[in-house]
């Protein structure tokens, strides 16, 4: 079985918001997630931005029930097909930077704003997270090599509403062993 190891480095060109479901007081209706005070991207965004990037590049005939293509064994299925792919949470060594956001809901329908549909949200304005994916390839899964990489440098956003421009982020992808 052979080991690869990535230093991956997110450079969010954007502020993003990654919620917690809890309210700061009656202000915020949507908190960031923190850690010691910090914002920080949680390792299951960011191994599900790559498992859906990874789906999308090989068109894998993946079933949900008994399956052994390269995605089940390289992310886990249920039963005992455990993951191989082993993310870390992505953190900052910057002081918290976080920003108050404001919106309105729009209904879709009638193309107009909500009645009463004001809202805020905390959003992180943090430039640099950092973290580390390790893999394990076997015989077969290897020849996905380049392809799992293509998946994380494709991670594009994080986050909540990026199609309002939040959460747009580079990816910077180092092999280290």
């Amino acid at each position: 079985m052979k080991q690869a190891l990535y230093r991956i480095n997110i450079r969010v060109l954007t502020p993003f918001n990654i919620a917690t479901g809890e309210n700061i007081g009656d202000f915020v209706s949507k908190s960031t997630i923190k850690y010691k005070g910090k914002p920080y991207i949680p390792a299951s965004t960011i191994k599900g931005k790559i498992r859906d990037n990874f789906f999308m590049i090989n068109h894998l005939n993946h079933r949900e029930e008994d399956c052994s293509c390269p995605m089940c064994k390289i992310f886990g299925s249920a039963g005992y097909s455990p993951s191989r792919i082993y993310v870390d949470d992505f953190v900052t060594e910057e002081d918290s930077l976080t920003l108050i956001r404001y919106g309105n809901a729009i209904d879709r329908y009638r193309k107009i704003a909500k009645d009463k549909a004001l809202f805020n949200e905390e959003v992180s304005a943090n430039r640099l997270f950092k973290g580390t994916i390790k893999i394990y390839f076997d015989e077969e899964t290897i020849n996905y090599k380049e392809k799992l990489e293509m998946a994380i440098r494709m991670i594009e956003s994080i986050g909540n509403s990026s199609s309002r421009g939040q959460g747009h982020v580079e990816i910077d992808l180092q092999e280290v062993s």
